[in-house]
């Protein structure tokens, strides 16, 4: 039936979110909730019929592409809106010194992760360093604290500057790693 993937998904979405919000927690949290049930990863009812059908998966694809396209804008917008820029005190180093140190931490533990896996030392740090920018889940996260009033708005300014910095500079930084060192990634080392 035509529309109908689209609406079964938007309802589910808004569904969560209304019984997220009727226990208590924030809506985004049921809204990311029924992201986790309807997504390929899981084995949660879609996710069993995504898993196994992918003519299935490419119409989902498909339709809901409009959707994504409205609702994605306005969740960053939304997002950057929240924050009130003017009560932050920019010249506290509390600011600055947070906002690096969690930069450090991020880089570092995705470069880190990429030593699970068993390939060239050059082609681990280009999957370390592509890790890095995973600012949409960290936006949500952070939206979610502020929202429920665990954060505040300074740290609330940290994890946007730390999320801003790591999405917009690491596709320079890989572009500019594969571009020096593209030679050396393949094949996993003997061993």
């Amino acid at each position: 039936m035509p529309g109908l993937i689209p609406t079964t998904v938007v309802s589910l979405v808004l569904f969560f979110a209304w019984l997220s919000h009727a226990v208590g927690a924030p809506e985004l949290l049921g809204g990311f909730a029924a992201g986790l049930a309807l997504s390929r990863r899981f084995f949660l009812p879609f996710g069993l019929t995504l898993q196994t059908d992918p003519a299935f998966v490419e119409r989902i694809d498909l339709q809901m592409r409009p959707i994504i396209y409205l609702f994605v804008p306005i969740f960053f917008v939304t997002v950057g809106l929240s924050v009130n820029l003017r009560i932050i005190d920019w010249h506290s180093p509390f600011i600055w010194t947070f906002s690096l140190a969690l930069i450090a931490v991020a880089i570092v533990g995705k470069l880190m992760s990429a030593l699970l896996i068993r390939e060239r030392w050059a082609t681990r740090f280009a999957v370390g360093l592509a890790m890095v920018p995973r600012g949409e889940v960290g936006l949500i996260f952070a939206e979610l604290g502020r929202t429920s009033e665990i954060i505040g708005n300074e740290v609330y300014a940290v994890l946007l500057i730390v999320i801003a910095w790591t999405t917009i500079s690491t596709p320079v930084l890989l572009k500019g790693y594969v571009h020096h060192f593209g030679h050396r990634l393949g094949k996993a080392e003997p061993g």
